[in-house]
């Protein structure tokens, strides 16, 4: 059964689906079977890996709230062996006003069903999930087993972080084995004292529960989203690549425990 892990944080631009691609690919060059869901209404996984939805084709929110192609049906190929990416469409929009109409004891049914029985099939499912906590993100919360935080490194989006992590302890009820995979900084600038401020605040803070590893500010990670290759693929000798497979590297280590 796959480590499902949910890529979350309240806060929209901070790295949630470049996070998604890179460490999905890096895990898949280390080796693993890897499946990305895209679970945002903006479907910015799906344009990033320039997945295509033919006309009639089911999409992720056919899938978990129509009655439609099976999740594990509905997966695609990359260019990256053992990566596979399931492509959302901006219908992920009505998704939130059905979970709101649904009983609360019924709501996530299905939705945990479907993403279970996808990680049959994989070593990791990554769930690239919409900023704040909507119900696609309460969602994801719910199927999963970790959770991944993408945090800038700006004292802006320091806001909230702490209610993050209020809210995953709040989710045990609901889901008891959810746990904290780790805290990871981005968009890092080591030249600002700005960026290690806030590298040291996130530290002391969080101790061991913020990854070793983080993610450089780069053009080149927008460079690879453009070309719709993650960054293993479209830079594999660079700084920007290394730092996503430490980033698998520590994932591994961690062994969801």
């Amino acid at each position: 059964m796959a480590r499902t892990i949910a890529i979350i944080n309240q806060k929209g631009g901070v790295g949630k689906t470049t996070t998604t691609v890179n460490l999905g690919a890096a895990l898949a060059v280390a080796g693993c079977r890897v499946a990305l869901l895209d679970l945002d209404p903006r479907a910015d996984l799906t344009s990033y890996l320039s997945l295509t939805l033919a006309t009639g084709t089911d999409s992720v929110y056919e899938s978990l709230f129509g009655q439609g192609t099976p999740l594990t049906r509905l997966v695609q190929t990359t260019e990256v062996p053992g990566l596979f990416a399931a492509a959302a469409s901006p219908d992920l929009v009505g998704a939130e006003l059905l979970l709101q109409q649904m009983p609360p004891r019924e709501r996530f049914g299905e939705l945990v069903r479907a993403i279970r029985d996808l990680g049959s099939h994989y070593d990791f499912v990554l769930l690239d999930s919409p900023p704040g906590l909507q119900m696609l993100s309460v969602g994801a919360l719910r199927a999963s087993d970790e959770v991944i935080i993408p945090q800038q490194c700006s004292y802006l989006a320091l806001h909230g972080l702490r209610q993050i992590m209020e809210n995953i302890e709040r989710m045990h009820t609901a889901n008891p084995q959810l746990h904290l995979c780790g805290i990871l900084l981005t968009m890092l600038d080591r030249r600002t004292v700005h960026n290690r401020q806030v590298v040291h605040l996130v530290r002391e803070a969080f101790g061991e529960q913020v990854f070793d590893s983080a993610v450089p500010f780069s053009v080149r990670y927008q460079e690879a989203a453009a070309a719709h290759q993650p960054i293993i693929a479209y830079a594999p000798n660079t700084t920007q690549a290394a730092a996503y497979a430490a980033l698998a590297d520590e994932v591994l280590r961690r062994g969801g425990s």
